[in-house]
């Protein structure tokens, strides 16, 4: 019996463990202001996204999705966003009974055919879909409104936000629940904050994940003025913001997400920190071939164009980056084993080989990038005075999108010494 129980807790661990994947996802209200933000974790590195313009009667929209094409998330031209995060198997009784199984992606239809939550609420209580037995989805409009679709049950927005995990919010016994990023993003969205990007990227910032389902891409959607800020792999100092009424009117396009980002990092100086000179070098690092572009100026909005200096590839110390497996190794004295210990030793073996096949059946092919430090020195700054920074990046022979950084400032001393 003792055996039995053995075999049963490793076997339970091996396949909890693979279903560790997870997602975060919240909506958010201050004054005239409205945000969403969403994590996106899972093993696929191959995130895409898609732009379909408005045609047919229908709006026009962004798709976030992974190779299958299965929509994920997005956002319509009249700031409709949505969501999905996967959760335990949930009956739909009341659906089967009252609705219509509908297709195809329910939330497609939602997000082509609706500009606001109540138009939205109308398909919901028509239509059910197969996805949702295990999936809910998080909606929001650009009015102030957002709900929770989980099965049968519609959670209406009553505070200034709304998070979406793992979890159902009416049934936390089927597992997923609690989840320490729920209690994370409610803890920073319950105290005072200035609603910004920069706020709600920090939220996706202490949200992330790592290791084996790891944050692929994230989503700062300003509802308002219908754009979106993206992240590629949890990197938060590195984005590109999409106009998406003006990419939308460009025509049906779709890219691979990771190949608009450069990987960029910011290096040196710190942020805020005090340099003692009027000169200064100003390091990063990204992907070697990119092309980068330094702004510096004393205006943190960069609007007087004080100066715009072009930084090359050409040098620097180049690190490879990768994805690594790691399965470690299990010492075993196998003389003077006794039958039970056979038994316990077959046991772990087989443990072992599970992992082992998972992972490989798991593992992605991945291309090692090349990643370069990159430098520019500038002289002759005005002294004691603060500075600001940031880096522009363009993949090379991509046109359509640059990503930049965060803004880092500085400060010059009274001369060179």
């Amino acid at each position: 019996m003792r055996t039995k129980t053995i075999l049963f807790v490793l076997i339970s661990a091996l396949f909890t463990g693979i279903q560790a994947y997870s997602c975060t996802i919240f909506y958010v209200v201050q004054n005239n202001k409205i945000f969403a933000g969403s994590n996106e974790d899972w093993k696929d590195p191959n995130s895409k996204i898609w732009f379909y313009p408005a045609e047919n009667g229908k709006h026009g929209w962004i798709k976030f999705s992974w190779g299958n094409g299965y929509p994920q998330g997005g956002m319509n031209d009249r700031g409709l966003f949505w969501d999905a995060s996967s959760c335990a198997y949930l009956a739909m009784p009341v659906s089967e009974a009252n609705k219509d199984k509908y297709g195809g992606a329910l939330m497609q239809k939602v997000i082509e055919e609706c500009a606001n939550i109540e138009e939205a609420l109308k398909i919901f209580a028509k239509y059910y879909s197969e996805d949702q037995y295990k999936a809910q989805y998080l909606v929001g409009d650009s009015s102030g409104n957002s709900t929770i679709v989980e099965g049968d049950n519609i959670i209406n927005i009553n505070d200034s936000h709304q998070i979406l995990t793992n979890f159902y919010h009416s049934y936390p016994e089927l597992g997923g629940y609690p989840c320490w990023r729920y209690e994370t993003a409610d803890k920073m969205l319950s105290n005072d904050y200035n609603l910004t990007p920069y706020f709600v990227g920090s939220i996706l910032d202490a949200t992330h994940q790592e290791g084996k389902y790891p944050t692929q891409y994230s989503n700062i959607y300003d509802l308002k003025n219908i754009k979106i800020y993206l992240f590629h792999y949890h990197n938060y100092e590195e984005f590109i913001i999409i106009d998406l009424i003006n990419e939308l009117n460009k025509g049906y396009r779709s890219f691979d997400l990771p190949d608009l980002f450069s990987r960029v990092k910011l290096h040196s100086p710190v942020d805020g920190k005090e340099i003692g000179s009027t000169s200064v070098t100003l390091t990063w690092e990204g992907i070697s071939g990119s092309n980068y572009e330094v702004l510096l100026s004393i205006d943190p909005e960069f609007r007087n164009g004080n100066s715009n200096y072009i930084a090359t590839t050409n040098s620097g110390l180049t690190i490879h980056y990768g994805f690594f497996w790691f399965l470690p190794g299990l010492l075993l004295v196998i003389p003077g084993f006794r039958r039970k210990k056979m038994i316990y030793f077959s046991i772990m073996i087989l443990f072992v080989f599970l992992c082992y096949s998972q992972c490989k059946e798991e593992e992605m092919t991945i291309p090692e990038l090349q990643i370069t430090e990159i430098s520019k020195t500038f002289n002759n700054l005005l002294p004691e005075t603060t500075y600001y920074w940031k880096i522009e990046a363009q993949q090379k022979d991509q046109n359509d999108f640059h990503s930049e950084t965060l803004t880092r400032s500085f400060k010059t001393g009274s001369s060179n010494e």
